[in-house]
Protein backbone atom coordinates (compact mmCIF):
# COMPACT_ATOMS: atom_id res chain seq x y z
CA UNK A 1 0.00 0.00 0.00
CA UNK A 2 2.51 2.09 1.05
CA UNK A 3 4.54 1.79 -2.50
CA UNK A 4 1.20 2.46 -4.38
CA UNK A 5 0.69 5.52 -2.87
CA UNK A 6 4.40 6.83 -3.57
CA UNK A 7 3.83 6.06 -7.56
CA UNK A 8 0.44 7.70 -7.23
CA UNK A 9 1.85 11.09 -6.66
CA UNK A 10 4.90 10.75 -8.39
CA UNK A 11 2.67 9.97 -10.92
CA UNK A 12 1.28 12.87 -11.60
CA UNK A 13 2.81 14.24 -14.42
CA UNK A 14 1.95 18.36 -13.69
CA UNK A 15 4.38 17.71 -10.37
CA UNK A 16 6.79 15.50 -11.17
CA UNK A 17 8.77 14.61 -14.20
CA UNK A 18 11.23 11.66 -14.00
CA UNK A 19 14.73 11.98 -14.98
CA UNK A 20 16.90 10.06 -17.28
CA UNK A 21 19.99 10.53 -14.50
CA UNK A 22 21.42 11.95 -11.45
CA UNK A 23 21.43 15.63 -11.89
CA UNK A 24 23.60 16.51 -8.42
CA UNK A 25 26.52 17.29 -10.62
CA UNK A 26 24.37 20.14 -12.53
CA UNK A 27 23.00 21.29 -9.73
CA UNK A 28 26.09 22.01 -8.28
CA UNK A 29 27.61 24.12 -11.17
CA UNK A 30 24.69 26.26 -11.26
CA UNK A 31 25.11 26.95 -7.30
CA UNK A 32 28.87 27.68 -7.92
CA UNK A 33 28.24 29.98 -10.66
CA UNK A 34 25.62 31.88 -8.84
CA UNK A 35 28.18 32.07 -5.72
CA UNK A 36 31.14 33.44 -7.42
CA UNK A 37 28.89 35.92 -9.34
CA UNK A 38 27.75 36.86 -5.83
CA UNK A 39 31.26 37.24 -4.59
CA UNK A 40 32.54 39.07 -6.98
CA UNK A 41 30.06 41.62 -6.69
CA UNK A 42 30.26 41.10 -3.18
CA UNK A 43 26.82 40.72 -2.71
CA UNK A 44 27.74 38.39 -0.15
CA UNK A 45 30.74 37.40 2.51
CA UNK A 46 33.15 34.64 1.92
CA UNK A 47 31.34 33.04 5.13
CA UNK A 48 28.62 32.98 3.26
CA UNK A 49 29.83 31.99 0.22
CA UNK A 50 31.52 29.13 2.06
CA UNK A 51 27.86 28.52 3.65
CA UNK A 52 26.50 28.28 0.61
CA UNK A 53 28.60 25.19 -0.79
CA UNK A 54 27.73 21.92 0.07
CA UNK A 55 30.48 19.98 0.11
CA UNK A 56 29.64 16.41 -0.96
CA UNK A 57 25.87 17.13 -0.47
CA UNK A 58 23.41 14.05 -0.10
CA UNK A 59 20.94 13.58 -2.68
CA UNK A 60 17.55 14.19 -1.30
CA UNK A 61 15.08 11.05 -0.96
CA UNK A 62 11.36 11.14 -1.37
CA UNK A 63 9.00 9.28 1.20
CA UNK A 64 5.47 10.06 2.47
CA UNK A 65 3.78 10.28 5.79
CA UNK A 66 -0.01 8.10 5.89
CA UNK A 67 -2.41 10.80 6.81
CA UNK A 68 -3.79 8.63 9.79
CA UNK A 69 -6.65 11.26 10.24
CA UNK A 70 -8.01 10.62 7.25
CA UNK A 71 -11.28 7.75 6.96
CA UNK A 72 -10.12 7.40 3.46
CA UNK A 73 -9.02 3.90 2.63
CA UNK A 74 -6.58 3.18 1.58
CA UNK A 75 -4.79 6.00 3.53
CA UNK A 76 -3.64 8.92 1.51
CA UNK A 77 -0.02 10.09 2.12
CA UNK A 78 1.23 13.33 2.49
CA UNK A 79 4.92 13.41 0.05
CA UNK A 80 7.88 14.37 1.73
CA UNK A 81 11.60 15.27 0.44
CA UNK A 82 14.14 14.95 2.93
CA UNK A 83 16.77 17.43 1.80
CA UNK A 84 19.08 16.85 4.83
CA UNK A 85 22.47 17.72 3.58
CA UNK A 86 21.70 18.39 0.33
CA UNK A 87 22.77 20.36 -2.39
CA UNK A 88 20.44 22.95 -2.33
CA UNK A 89 19.32 22.97 1.36
CA UNK A 90 21.73 25.87 1.85
CA UNK A 91 20.20 27.92 -0.91
CA UNK A 92 16.48 27.39 0.77
CA UNK A 93 17.72 28.48 3.94
CA UNK A 94 19.38 31.47 3.44
CA UNK A 95 16.30 32.89 1.11
CA UNK A 96 14.15 32.09 3.98
CA UNK A 97 16.19 34.20 6.29
CA UNK A 98 15.30 37.23 3.84
CA UNK A 99 11.28 35.80 3.15
CA UNK A 100 10.59 34.86 7.44
CA UNK A 101 10.44 39.20 7.87
CA UNK A 102 7.66 38.93 5.46
CA UNK A 103 5.88 36.58 6.40
CA UNK A 104 5.57 38.16 9.74
CA UNK A 105 4.04 40.97 8.08
CA UNK A 106 1.20 38.89 6.33
CA UNK A 107 -2.22 40.67 7.56
CA UNK A 108 -4.29 37.56 7.92
CA UNK A 109 -0.89 35.82 9.84
CA UNK A 110 -1.30 33.29 12.65
CA UNK A 111 1.96 32.47 14.68
CA UNK A 112 0.50 29.51 16.53
CA UNK A 113 -2.33 28.18 19.10
CA UNK A 114 -1.43 30.78 21.89
CA UNK A 115 -1.86 33.68 19.03
CA UNK A 116 -5.13 32.19 18.51
CA UNK A 117 -6.03 31.79 21.92
CA UNK A 118 -5.18 35.89 22.10
CA UNK A 119 -6.85 36.80 19.51
CA UNK A 120 -10.07 35.48 20.32
CA UNK A 121 -10.25 36.63 23.88
CA UNK A 122 -11.43 39.77 22.50
CA UNK A 123 -13.40 38.55 19.74
CA UNK A 124 -17.68 39.10 20.06
CA UNK A 125 -20.00 36.12 18.66
CA UNK A 126 -23.58 36.52 17.71
CA UNK A 127 -24.18 33.47 17.05
CA UNK A 128 -27.79 34.25 15.70
CA UNK A 129 -26.13 36.01 13.12
CA UNK A 130 -22.87 34.70 12.59
CA UNK A 131 -20.79 31.55 11.71
CA UNK A 132 -17.81 30.20 12.57
CA UNK A 133 -16.18 28.50 9.75
CA UNK A 134 -12.91 26.42 9.02
CA UNK A 135 -11.30 26.34 5.72
CA UNK A 136 -8.22 24.58 4.28
CA UNK A 137 -5.92 24.69 1.20
CA UNK A 138 -5.95 21.22 -0.36
CA UNK A 139 -1.95 20.24 -0.90
CA UNK A 140 -1.05 24.00 -0.74
CA UNK A 141 3.01 22.84 -0.90
CA UNK A 142 2.60 21.03 -4.00
CA UNK A 143 0.00 23.14 -6.16
CA UNK A 144 1.11 26.65 -5.58
CA UNK A 145 2.65 27.70 -9.26
CA UNK A 146 6.83 28.11 -8.94
CA UNK A 147 6.69 31.10 -11.36
CA UNK A 148 3.48 32.77 -10.11
CA UNK A 149 5.31 32.15 -6.42
CA UNK A 150 8.97 33.61 -7.71
CA UNK A 151 7.08 36.85 -9.49
CA UNK A 152 5.35 37.36 -5.90
CA UNK A 153 8.62 37.13 -4.11
CA UNK A 154 10.22 39.32 -5.96
CA UNK A 155 7.74 42.06 -5.70
CA UNK A 156 7.73 42.03 -1.89
CA UNK A 157 11.55 41.73 -2.16
CA UNK A 158 11.57 44.99 -4.34
CA UNK A 159 9.09 46.80 -1.67
CA UNK A 160 10.95 45.92 1.24
CA UNK A 161 14.29 45.52 1.58
CA UNK A 162 15.88 49.05 0.77
CA UNK A 163 19.18 49.34 0.47
CA UNK A 164 21.04 45.50 1.14
CA UNK A 165 24.53 44.76 0.61
CA UNK A 166 22.54 41.66 -1.44
CA UNK A 167 20.15 43.03 -3.79
CA UNK A 168 17.01 41.83 -4.38
CA UNK A 169 17.67 40.27 -7.83
CA UNK A 170 20.53 37.77 -6.12
CA UNK A 171 17.94 36.59 -3.76
CA UNK A 172 15.80 36.07 -6.50
CA UNK A 173 18.22 33.87 -8.36
CA UNK A 174 18.44 31.76 -5.59
CA UNK A 175 15.11 30.86 -5.08
CA UNK A 176 14.31 30.12 -8.50
CA UNK A 177 17.14 27.94 -8.44
CA UNK A 178 16.08 26.22 -5.23
CA UNK A 179 12.49 25.80 -6.23
CA UNK A 180 12.76 24.77 -9.74
CA UNK A 181 15.53 22.32 -9.36
CA UNK A 182 14.14 20.95 -6.66
CA UNK A 183 15.01 17.37 -7.49
CA UNK A 184 14.84 14.01 -5.37
CA UNK A 185 15.36 10.26 -5.55
CA UNK A 186 12.77 7.43 -4.96
CA UNK A 187 13.79 3.89 -4.98
CA UNK A 188 16.08 4.05 -8.11
CA UNK A 189 14.76 6.82 -10.00
CA UNK A 190 15.71 10.59 -10.01
CA UNK A 191 12.48 12.88 -10.27
CA UNK A 192 12.46 16.71 -10.89
CA UNK A 193 9.40 18.91 -8.86
CA UNK A 194 7.78 21.03 -12.01
CA UNK A 195 5.38 22.63 -9.68
CA UNK A 196 4.80 23.61 -6.03
CA UNK A 197 7.39 22.82 -3.12
CA UNK A 198 8.26 20.13 -1.32
CA UNK A 199 7.16 19.86 2.49
CA UNK A 200 10.79 18.89 4.34
CA UNK A 201 12.19 22.04 2.47
CA UNK A 202 13.47 25.01 4.85
CA UNK A 203 11.60 27.53 2.24
CA UNK A 204 8.88 25.78 1.59
CA UNK A 205 6.55 27.01 4.40
CA UNK A 206 7.17 31.18 3.74
CA UNK A 207 6.91 30.05 -0.42
CA UNK A 208 3.78 28.96 0.32
CA UNK A 209 2.80 31.45 3.04
CA UNK A 210 3.49 34.50 0.45
CA UNK A 211 1.90 32.95 -2.36
CA UNK A 212 -1.57 32.69 -0.37
CA UNK A 213 -1.20 36.00 0.72
CA UNK A 214 -1.14 37.31 -2.64
CA UNK A 215 -4.38 35.47 -3.38
CA UNK A 216 -5.91 36.77 -0.12
CA UNK A 217 -5.06 40.52 -0.44
CA UNK A 218 -6.03 40.57 -4.09
CA UNK A 219 -9.43 38.42 -4.16
CA UNK A 220 -10.61 37.37 -0.68
CA UNK A 221 -10.00 40.93 1.25
CA UNK A 222 -10.01 43.35 -1.93
CA UNK A 223 -13.05 45.70 -2.08
CA UNK A 224 -13.89 43.68 -5.34
CA UNK A 225 -15.08 40.21 -3.86
CA UNK A 226 -18.32 40.46 -3.55
CA UNK A 227 -18.66 38.86 -0.05
CA UNK A 228 -16.51 41.42 1.29
CA UNK A 229 -18.96 42.36 3.59
CA UNK A 230 -20.00 39.34 5.26
CA UNK A 231 -16.11 38.50 6.81
CA UNK A 232 -15.99 39.52 9.96
CA UNK A 233 -12.48 37.16 10.41
CA UNK A 234 -10.26 35.57 8.47
CA UNK A 235 -6.56 34.25 9.75
CA UNK A 236 -4.37 31.87 8.43
CA UNK A 237 -2.04 29.49 9.56
CA UNK A 238 -0.15 28.23 6.70
CA UNK A 239 -3.12 26.42 5.01
CA UNK A 240 -5.61 26.54 7.08
CA UNK A 241 -7.97 29.38 7.77
CA UNK A 242 -10.15 30.21 11.03
CA UNK A 243 -13.73 32.61 9.39
CA UNK A 244 -16.11 34.09 11.20
CA UNK A 245 -18.95 34.79 9.06
CA UNK A 246 -21.55 37.07 8.88
CA UNK A 247 -24.97 35.14 7.14
CA UNK A 248 -26.39 31.96 7.02
CA UNK A 249 -24.92 28.76 5.65
CA UNK A 250 -26.20 28.91 2.10
CA UNK A 251 -24.69 32.37 1.54
CA UNK A 252 -21.25 30.74 3.14
CA UNK A 253 -21.49 27.62 1.06
CA UNK A 254 -22.06 30.34 -2.08
CA UNK A 255 -18.80 32.11 -0.53
CA UNK A 256 -16.98 29.07 -1.14
CA UNK A 257 -18.13 28.07 -4.37
CA UNK A 258 -16.67 31.86 -5.42
CA UNK A 259 -13.42 31.19 -3.80
CA UNK A 260 -12.58 27.88 -5.47
CA UNK A 261 -13.13 29.55 -8.81
CA UNK A 262 -10.85 32.96 -8.13
CA UNK A 263 -7.94 30.46 -8.44
CA UNK A 264 -7.13 27.11 -10.32
CA UNK A 265 -4.53 26.51 -8.06
CA UNK A 266 -6.10 27.34 -4.78
CA UNK A 267 -8.58 24.53 -3.87
CA UNK A 268 -10.63 25.23 -0.37
CA UNK A 269 -12.15 22.68 1.90
CA UNK A 270 -14.99 24.38 4.21
CA UNK A 271 -16.37 23.17 7.70
CA UNK A 272 -19.26 24.86 8.98
CA UNK A 273 -19.86 25.31 12.66
CA UNK A 274 -22.59 24.41 14.58
CA UNK A 275 -21.88 24.39 18.25
CA UNK A 276 -18.24 23.48 18.40
CA UNK A 277 -15.41 23.19 15.81
CA UNK A 278 -11.71 22.93 15.95
CA UNK A 279 -9.07 24.50 14.83
CA UNK A 280 -5.34 23.48 15.06
CA UNK A 281 -5.26 21.94 18.61
CA UNK A 282 -8.17 23.77 19.60
CA UNK A 283 -11.92 23.18 20.20
CA UNK A 284 -13.25 26.66 19.81
CA UNK A 285 -17.20 27.01 20.65
CA UNK A 286 -19.90 29.97 21.64
CA UNK A 287 -20.26 30.70 24.98
CA UNK A 288 -21.83 34.13 26.41
CA UNK A 289 -21.66 36.14 23.39
CA UNK A 290 -17.78 35.11 23.29
CA UNK A 291 -15.28 32.09 22.02
CA UNK A 292 -14.54 29.95 24.51
CA UNK A 293 -11.47 27.35 24.17
CA UNK A 294 -10.32 23.95 25.14
CA UNK A 295 -7.91 21.15 23.63
CA UNK A 296 -8.88 19.45 20.85
CA UNK A 297 -7.27 16.08 20.28
CA UNK A 298 -8.14 14.37 16.72
CA UNK A 299 -10.35 11.13 16.87
CA UNK A 300 -7.29 9.07 15.88
CA UNK A 301 -5.61 10.34 19.01
CA UNK A 302 -3.39 7.81 21.40
CA UNK A 303 -1.49 7.84 24.28
CA UNK A 304 2.01 8.57 22.81
CA UNK A 305 3.36 10.59 25.73
CA UNK A 306 7.15 9.10 26.57
CA UNK A 307 7.14 6.31 29.22
CA UNK A 308 8.54 7.47 32.61
CA UNK A 309 11.10 4.22 32.64
CA UNK A 310 12.59 5.03 28.94
CA UNK A 311 16.63 6.39 29.13
CA UNK A 312 15.70 9.88 28.60
CA UNK A 313 17.32 12.13 30.37
CA UNK A 314 15.95 12.32 34.43
CA UNK A 315 15.18 15.98 34.33
CA UNK A 316 13.22 15.89 31.21
CA UNK A 317 10.86 12.80 32.15
CA UNK A 318 10.27 14.99 35.30
CA UNK A 319 9.23 17.98 34.06
CA UNK A 320 6.93 16.06 31.52
CA UNK A 321 4.04 16.03 33.41
CA UNK A 322 4.62 20.42 34.19
CA UNK A 323 4.78 21.00 30.47
CA UNK A 324 1.30 18.71 29.94
CA UNK A 325 -0.61 20.70 32.41
CA UNK A 326 0.35 23.93 31.32
CA UNK A 327 -0.84 23.17 28.16
CA UNK A 328 -3.68 21.88 28.92
CA UNK A 329 -4.37 25.17 31.43
CA UNK A 330 -3.10 27.80 28.47
CA UNK A 331 -5.86 26.40 25.93
CA UNK A 332 -8.48 25.79 28.12
CA UNK A 333 -10.70 28.99 28.99
CA UNK A 334 -12.56 27.58 30.89
CA UNK A 335 -11.48 25.67 34.50
CA UNK A 336 -14.64 23.06 33.75
CA UNK A 337 -12.79 21.93 30.76
CA UNK A 338 -9.34 22.09 31.98
CA UNK A 339 -10.59 19.54 35.26
CA UNK A 340 -12.00 17.25 32.28
CA UNK A 341 -8.69 17.21 29.92
CA UNK A 342 -6.42 17.19 33.51
CA UNK A 343 -7.84 13.80 34.31
CA UNK A 344 -7.58 12.15 30.86
CA UNK A 345 -4.14 13.64 31.13
CA UNK A 346 -3.72 12.24 34.34
CA UNK A 347 -4.84 8.51 33.29
CA UNK A 348 -2.14 8.87 30.75
CA UNK A 349 0.40 10.19 32.31
CA UNK A 350 -0.30 6.98 35.02
CA UNK A 351 -0.41 4.33 32.19
CA UNK A 352 2.87 5.38 31.21
CA UNK A 353 4.04 4.86 34.59
CA UNK A 354 4.58 8.46 35.50
CA UNK A 355 4.65 8.71 39.69
CA UNK A 356 1.52 9.68 41.38
CA UNK A 357 3.85 12.72 43.48
CA UNK A 358 5.06 14.25 40.07
CA UNK A 359 1.74 13.92 38.51
CA UNK A 360 -0.84 15.27 41.30
CA UNK A 361 2.26 18.55 41.79
CA UNK A 362 1.91 19.42 38.20
CA UNK A 363 -1.47 19.26 37.90
CA UNK A 364 -1.77 21.53 41.57
CA UNK A 365 1.25 24.07 40.07
CA UNK A 366 -0.89 24.70 37.00
CA UNK A 367 -4.20 24.42 38.21
CA UNK A 368 -3.22 27.73 40.42
CA UNK A 369 -1.09 29.54 37.78
CA UNK A 370 -2.51 32.90 36.49
CA UNK A 371 -3.98 32.08 32.90
CA UNK A 372 -3.64 35.59 31.15
CA UNK A 373 -0.18 35.57 31.97
CA UNK A 374 0.80 32.21 30.56
CA UNK A 375 -1.07 33.57 27.35
CA UNK A 376 1.60 36.43 27.14
CA UNK A 377 4.74 35.80 24.70
CA UNK A 378 7.72 35.84 27.69
CA UNK A 379 9.48 38.95 27.54
CA UNK A 380 13.59 38.74 26.58
CA UNK A 381 15.73 42.21 27.64
CA UNK A 382 16.38 43.87 24.15
CA UNK A 383 19.91 43.14 24.11
CA UNK A 384 19.54 39.44 25.06
CA UNK A 385 16.69 39.39 22.58
CA UNK A 386 18.96 40.34 19.39
CA UNK A 387 21.83 38.26 20.67
CA UNK A 388 19.78 35.10 20.82
CA UNK A 389 18.28 36.01 16.92
CA UNK A 390 22.02 36.92 15.94
CA UNK A 391 23.03 33.38 16.63
CA UNK A 392 20.13 31.81 15.11
CA UNK A 393 21.32 33.61 11.67
CA UNK A 394 24.82 33.08 12.36
CA UNK A 395 23.72 29.12 12.51
CA UNK A 396 22.18 29.75 8.96
CA UNK A 397 25.25 31.05 7.62
CA UNK A 398 24.20 34.85 7.51
CA UNK A 399 26.50 37.25 8.40
CA UNK A 400 26.52 40.16 10.49
CA UNK A 401 26.20 42.86 8.05
CA UNK A 402 22.85 41.52 7.33
CA UNK A 403 21.84 41.34 10.81
CA UNK A 404 22.12 44.95 10.97
CA UNK A 405 20.42 45.78 7.44
CA UNK A 406 17.26 43.83 8.05
CA UNK A 407 16.80 44.93 11.55
CA UNK A 408 14.26 46.91 11.27
CA UNK A 409 12.54 43.54 10.19
CA UNK A 410 12.45 42.38 13.64
CA UNK A 411 13.15 45.14 16.04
Amino acid sequence: MYRDECERLLGNTRHYKRLARDPTADIQEEIAFLVSKGKENNWITDHEATFLIQTNPKIPYFYILPKVHKEKIPLPGRPIVSGIGSALEPLSKFVDFFLQPLVKRIPTYLKDTTHVLLLLESIAFDKSKELLITLNVESLYTNIPQEATLEVISNLLELHMNESQTPPGFILDLSHLALTRNYFKFEDSFFLQTQGTSMGSTFASSLACLYVDHFERHVVLNEDNPYREQIKLWKRYIDDVLLIWTGNKEEALAFAVWLNGANPFLTFTMNIGHNKLPFLDLLIYEHDGGLAREVYYEPTDCNNLLQYQSFHPRALRDKLPVGQFLQLRRNCSSMVDYRKHADKLTTKLYTKDYPPHLVSRARKRERNNNRDQLLQPRSLKPDLEKILVFLDFLCKGVAQLHFQELGNFYF
